[in-house]
């Protein structure tokens, strides 16, 4: 791994020797494996591989090695999600802070890990918001919070200015702000070739007016949480100091385990989280939690649950809702066509209004790569919901010696050699 000088020389005064040392050793290695299960689809799953707890994430484990996630039917189910162990954190923080339904941003969310653990771990009642600025990548997020399946999470294509125009109020915002990505410089050799103090510099500017543009937006008393996946201190501690001294909020305490090995600010003795390759098991990452100072008492409001309600408001109509819940269906000639989000619901009246047919595993991959399939010969004709092992992936036209596939396009697997299938996860 060739770690640039500047990067070396600044980082090492910041830790100090013996920490960076551990971090150095921590680049060298593989990095750690881990999913985390959708509970609102697995009560009757369990892993079926060599595992290990996250100890900040009920709903995360460590692999012991690395199937090969895309020709797994149940991944594209939403039965659990690939997503880096530091980054559940955002679990743990949110079960300290939200006791009570609440109304939460996930301003910069794709490709949705956090948006989907947020939602896992928010009180019943809760409405997510979880938005992309980029068009692109507004779209990945669309699909895997679809696959999630929750119907209380809105997907939003839009920037922290079009939020303000909106008039919509949070209980708590996370911003994952777009960094200099050293916390993934293990896994991704273009994170280090695009490294520079430049910059760094650049990534600073920009988070600050993120945050500024969006804490509008965030109820007196309300919960900022701010994150960034890299490690140099002008985009981690410096930033929530200029959060709390400039915009006026306060540092809150979430508790942790020593085993964890969560190292604290490297700056100051304010409460903040830092997540290290080598001490701690997971990529970088950092996070800060601030409420909102406010006149009156600085305890989070009650969300009214009405997922509804704020967008049928005037002030709302800034916003770019790519889907919610199930999406309504699509006339095509004399044919109503349901959306995939309808299959793919937690929502029983959604994924049973069509029958279920269950395929086998050949079948299913070439289902998932947008295919002509072949049904079973007792299938009936018209729409169909189809299934692996009872778990629907989508929908299907059935028209007798085929079935038209009706899985987006835009979401097909797009390798076309057939892999052995290795479970991640078998009935209970």
């Amino acid at each position: 791994m060739n770690i640039p000088e500047a990067f070396t020389s600044y980082t090492r005064r910041l830790m100090g020797d013996e920490l960076y040392s551990l971090l150095e050793q921590g680049l060298s290695t593989p990095p750690p494996v881990s999913i985390r299960l959708n509970p609102f689809k697995t009560s009757n799953f369990e892993l079926a591989t060599d595992h290990e707890p996250i100890g900040w994430c009920e709903d995360g484990v460590y692999l012991n090695g690395r199937p090969n996630f895309t020709f797994d039917p149940w991944l594209h189910g939403g039965l659990y999600y690939v997503q880096e162990a530091s980054s559940m954190f955002v679990a743990h923080v949110l079960k300290y802070l939200a006791t009570t339904p609440v109304r939460m941003l996930d301003l910069c969310a794709a490709p949705g890990g956090k948006s989907t653990c947020a939602m896992a771990s928010l009180p019943h009642g809760s409405v997510l918001f979880s938005n992309e600025p980029m068009k692109n990548r507004a779209q990945i997020l669309s699909e895997n919070i679809q696959k999630f399946g929750h119907p209380d999470i809105y997907v939003t294509n839009n920037y922290a200015q079009d939020y303000q125009k909106s008039r919509l109020l949070f209980d708590i915002i996370l911003t994952d702000v777009p960094c200099s990505g050293e916390g993934m410089f293990r896994k991704d050799e273009g994170a280090i070739n695009e490294w520079s103090p430049d910059n760094v510099e650049k990534c600073s500017r920009l988070q600050r007016e993120i945050v500024k543009d969006i804490w509008p937006c965030l109820r007196d008393g309300g919960y900022l949480i701010y994150s960034t996946c890299t490690f140099n201190a002008h985009e981690n501690e410096e930033n929530a100091n200029w959060i709390a001294q400039e915009l006026g909020a306060e540092f809150i305490a979430i508790p942790t385990q020593p085993d964890w090995n969560i190292t604290g600010s490297l700056t100051d003795a304010h409460p903040m989280y830092r997540f290290i390759p080598g001490k701690t098991k997971g990529e970088g990452l950092f996070m800060a939690v601030l409420r909102k100072n406010n006149t009156a008492e600085a305890t989070l409001k009650t969300a009214t649950p009405q997922p509804l309600a704020p967008l049928k408001d005037k002030d709302s109509r800034q916003l770019h809702v790519l889907s919610h819940g199930v999406n309504p269906p699509i006339k095509k000639g004399k044919d109503l066509i349901p959306d995939p989000s309808a299959a793919l619901s937690i929502l029983k009246e959604a994924t049973t209004a069509y029958p279920l047919i269950n395929i086998d595993y050949p079948t299913a991959i070439a289902y998932l790569r947008h295919e002509a399939i072949t049904l079973p010969s007792e299938t009936p004709r018209g729409i169909v919901t189809v299934a692996y092992q009872d778990i629907p992936l989508g929908f299907a036209k059935n028209i007798g010696n085929r079935a038209n596939n009706l899985f987006p396009q835009e979401w097909k697997i797009k390798s076309s050699h057939l892999q052995p299938l290795s479970p991640v996860l078998k009935l209970k």
